[in-house]
């Protein structure tokens, strides 16, 4: 659950590539990241639409958070699904 945005003073909702601090509401047993852990994450699909500058539209069809560190580091090693395009431009490289 998305409880601040990083580096937006009064935005209500994350977009793709936002990082964001959350708080870890469900986790799967033996994982070193534990239920109610305050952690950061970049949001890298939503359900709402995002339109790109040669006029394409992307929708995926669910939300989905990478967790990272502080230096902008993905904690875990391998992302399943669909990355986003978009994150290449912002530096999130190690991500995609």
């Amino acid at each position: 659950m998305c409880i601040r945005i990083i580096g937006a003073s009064n935005r209500r909702y994350a977009h793709i590539g936002d990082v964001i601090v959350a708080v870890i509401k469900e986790a799967v047993p033996n994982m070193p990241l534990e239920r109610s852990e305050v952690i950061r994450a970049v949001i890298v699909r939503t359900c709402k639409e995002l339109k790109r500058d040669n006029g394409m539209i992307i929708r995926y069809d669910d939300n989905v958070a990478v967790v990272i560190d502080q230096e902008g580091n993905p904690k875990g090693t391998r992302v399943f699904g669909a990355i986003a395009r978009e994150l290449r431009q912002l530096n999130l490289t190690k991500i995609v």
